[in-house]
């Protein structure tokens, strides 16, 4: 994973799968587009694919690196006070980030089904 989120590889026909790595590892950012193959709800709505994508990458609380000793002792302290606390809120937000991401899929596979439904039904009157 990127600083900037996850990096989502398709190879291409006949393209062996460490090509395809090196491909998306060589690419300069995350390109918004890569989510189209994922959903079609995140293609056609932009914002919603690059808060999808702010979501898997930030849903992690983490404290800023401590420099100083101070700040370090702060740090511990902290996490030895409130772990089990932020424990349970980075595990609420995983969950809520793979509920969001399940929630579109489910949206998608509906919108796709209702369209294959019309079609359908456009054959039949046909």
């Amino acid at each position: 994973m990127t600083a900037h989120g996850p990096i989502i590889v398709h190879p291409r026909d006949d393209e062996p799968l460490a090509a395809a790595i090196a491909r998306a590892l060589s690419s300069p950012a995350v390109d918004h587009s890569q989510f189209a193959a994922l959903s079609e709800l995140l293609a056609r709505d932009t914002y919603l694919a690059e808060q999808v994508n702010a979501l898997r990458a930030g849903w992690a609380i983490t404290p800023p690196p401590a420099t100083t000793p101070l700040a370090r002792l702060r740090r511990r302290l902290a996490w030895w006070l409130c772990g089990p606390e932020l424990a349970q809120i980075n595990a609420t937000h995983a969950t809520l980030t793979r509920l969001v991401e399940s929630l579109i899929a489910h949206l998608d596979a509906e919108r796709a089904a209702r369209q294959a439904l019309a079609e359908r039904l456009a054959a039949l009157e046909e």
